[in-house]
């Protein structure tokens, strides 16, 4: 699977009736390897290991795939050794995923991974899952067929909570150009879909989001509409899958998201993606207390 991006930058300056060309090259950055790994209460850990890869370059997954790392979860009593796995519910179909350890809230799980001989480390703790009151459907007008999915939630007393929506849609498969098209194969976290509650600590109410495009899905219909594409139709059936985390994953997904968001935009703030991974590689170890949920369609 490949994907080009392309990120160009020129300026032009006028000074005193003098104009010049500044031309900015980007240099590829420094190697960094990229881990994405999660546990969720009653799940074993999952972990997605690569290498960085500079913007102007394409990303080829066959050699920024780490498929030969060490990795270990431990909850301080068993030790789990991850095994590459491949699975269609993730980003990226090749997963390091574990056997013996499930989360349980509450309990810290410690990572390790081993790649070219550096070892990178980071604990989590799964938080007390806490569930929307309810869920459903509303129209965005001035359309009357398509909507978004709502949650309504009671946020407990306390600061330091944290939280991310996720949503999908049953899974679907279609042949194009002669081969099997797989749609709607995993969990989509829309962009603003992680907050915490510094603003509402205490307080009751509704929250919305929009469906989630995949850009790793192939097939897009031409027969569907902008709103189409970010909206939910009445007839739709939506899974939710609302998971409390804890301040560093809601820091590295707020960061992340604030960095796609200014993607290719020159003038815009840099944008630090924060993690907690230990020993130099970049991405989370996130632990998700998470309630699931179903939106059925409407009449």
């Amino acid at each position: 699977m490949k994907k080009y991006y392309k990120y160009i930058v020129s300026i032009l300056l006028l000074f005193s009736s003098c104009e010049e060309e500044i031309k900015l090259e980007l240099a590829g950055g420094a190697k960094k390897i990229v881990i994405e790994g999660n546990i969720e209460n009653g799940k074993v850990a999952e972990v997605i290991i690569t290498r960085n890869s500079p913007l102007s370059q394409v990303i080829d997954f066959s050699s920024i795939l780490i498929k030969n790392a060490k990795v270990y979860v431990s909850d301080g009593i068993i030790t789990d050794t991850l095994h590459l796995d491949t699975l269609l519910t993730t980003s990226i179909p090749f997963v390091y995923t574990g056997s013996k350890i499930k989360g349980k809230v509450g309990v810290m799980y410690q990572l390790t991974v081993i790649v070219d001989a550096d070892t990178y480390t980071a604990s989590t703790v799964i938080p007390s899952p806490i569930a929307l009151d309810s869920v459903w459907w509303k129209p965005q007008p001035p359309e009357d067929t398509l909507g978004y999915a709502w949650g309504h939630l009671t946020d407990p007393k306390g600061l330091g909570n944290a939280y991310r929506w996720f949503a999908k849609r049953p899974l679907k498969t279609r042949i194009m150009n002669g081969q099997i098209v797989i749609l709607n194969r995993r969990y989509l976290a829309p962009i603003g879909s992680t907050f915490d509650d510094k603003f509402i600590d205490g307080k009751s109410f509704d929250i919305f989001y929009n469906r989630s495009y995949d850009p790793t899905e192939t097939l897009i219909s031409e027969n569907e509409s902008q709103n189409e594409r970010n909206l939910y139709k009445k007839s739709d059936t939506i899974y939710i899958k609302f998971c409390t985390i804890n301040n560093e994953t809601a820091k590295f997904y707020t960061t992340y998201e604030a960095a796609i968001s200014s993607n290719g935009n020159p003038f815009a703030s840099p944008s630090t993606i924060i993690g907690n991974l230990q020993g130099g590689a970049l991405g989370i170890w996130a632990g998700y207390g998470a309630t699931y949920d179903t939106i059925m369609p409407r009449p």
